[in-house]
């Protein structure tokens, strides 16, 4: 991925101006907080700071996707592997907090260049940390953060958010920090993210929506809707987000609605809650401009949401769908199931509720509000199907939980 800006003066000596990246830039004087605790999620694109009343959330721009399908990590954000083998608690410490860090040295050629531009560099993991945005550099600011799938494995951040974060942790002996591939959850469901949304953010009613035109489309498939806005044939981008596209609104082909583009940044629309790609979408009263877009569907694996076996791929059937009410897509086991890169882990579980014999179903974590499952269902405990001693946490429609127990 791009480092940023690197721009070259015109002097005979060919000399690097690098504008202001040279300047430490100040900590703000803050109340520092006691017992911070602070939560990154890749897919979300947050860091979640908390603590001694504090609540914030800051959008963040995590690892690239791994595109490479001869590498172990394929399907995954380069900030997988400190959580690949399933450890998700990490710390940061005086000791591994620069709180003026310049330089960059490119491991492939030796060269230099200041993109950390002065600000906070916070590992929470060795050469894993949180750090100003890189884009724009050199500018007094120290940059503009892409928020999506952009960074080598480190979560980059906007200038001013970086250095409020070290402003109210600073000097404090051990900062916890929780890493998870999933959008974080809160206790009641609802996904944590930005108090000011964007197109394509999770929703339930159109004043969540909060920005010029905003309302809330509905989506069949999460149960809950995604913010947009009406437009006759173009939308306005957000600042740092992919840009948008207007389309036909699948509800009303007479209307028009304003859908994030499914680029790099937004890899798969992997940020977005049960939005998944349309192919070479038509631009709304111009139908001859298409662009990939993010519209509600399903990714197809096990435990996305379906409404016909269809929607489901990779041996997946539709399990459960009936009406509005959308099933998941599951297949049938006798005792193992398979994973798929990038997606949360499965179990082959014996639930008579579901099904008569095993079914392979999503994994989750209770301790984290079950961040792993769609937000209409619940996270139960059920026996591997052929090996009852083996039981799991996987996600389980909510009609399906009677006599489960559940979390």
């Amino acid at each position: 991925m791009p480092l940023g800006d690197r721009p070259i003066d015109d002097k005979a000596d060919g000399v690097d101006d690098w504008g202001s990246a040279l300047d430490c830039k100040p900590v703000p004087v803050l109340p520092q907080l006691v017992n911070p605790h602070i939560t990154l999620s890749i897919d979300g694109l947050t860091a979640h700071l908390t603590g001694d009343g504090y609540d914030k959330v800051f959008p963040v721009g995590p690892g690239a996707i791994e595109t490479d399908e001869t590498n172990a990590n394929f399907g995954e954000s380069h900030s997988y592997p400190p959580i690949a083998g399933g450890r998700h608690e990490f710390e940061i410490t005086p000791g591994s907090v620069q709180e003026c860090k310049t330089w960059w040295s490119d491991p492939a050629t030796g060269d230099k260049a200041p993109v950390f531009a002065g600000l906070p560099f916070l590992s929470w993991d060795g050469n894993y940390a949180m750090h100003g945005p890189i884009d724009g550099y050199t500018a007094p600011t120290g940059g503009h953060l892409r928020r999506g799938f952009v960074s080598h494995g480190c979560f980059r951040m906007e200038a001013a958010d970086i250095l409020e974060v070290y402003g109210r942790i600073k000097g404090v002996a051990h900062v916890p920090v929780h890493v998870q591939r999933e959008a974080e959850r809160r206790a009641d469901g609802s996904i944590v993210d930005l108090a000011s949304k964007g197109v394509g953010a999770a929703c339930s009613a159109d004043i969540d929506c909060n920005y010029a035109g905003g309302y809330c489309a509905q989506d069949a498939y999460a149960q809950h809707g995604f913010c947009s806005a009406h437009c006759t044939q173009y939308c306005t981008d957000h600042a740092g987000a992919p840009p948008t596209f207007c389309v036909a609104d699948p509800a009303s082909t007479t209307t028009g609605m304003c859908v994030p583009k499914a680029i790099a940044q937004d890899y798969e629309c992997h940020n977005y809650d049960e939005l998944t790609v349309h192919a070479a979408t038509p631009r709304f009263n111009q139908p001859a401009v298409v662009a990939d877009v993010c519209l509600p569907g399903s990714r197809g694996w096990v435990g996305d949401h379906c409404f016909a076996d269809a929607d489901c791929d990779s041996g997946t059937t539709c399990l459960g769908a009936a009406g509005a009410k959308p099933g998941i897509c599951s297949m049938p086991c006798q005792k193992y199931c398979m994973d798929e890169p990038g997606e949360p882990d499965t179990f082959c579980a014996q639930v008579p509720a579901l099904a008569s014999g095993g079914q392979c179903l999503r994994q989750c974590t209770p301790s984290s509000n079950a961040s792993e499952c769609p937000t209409d269902m619940a996270c139960g405990t059920a026996p591997r199907a052929g090996q009852t001693s083996v039981v799991k946490n996987v996600c389980l429609p909510k009609s399906a939980t009677g006599g489960l127990q559940t979390h």
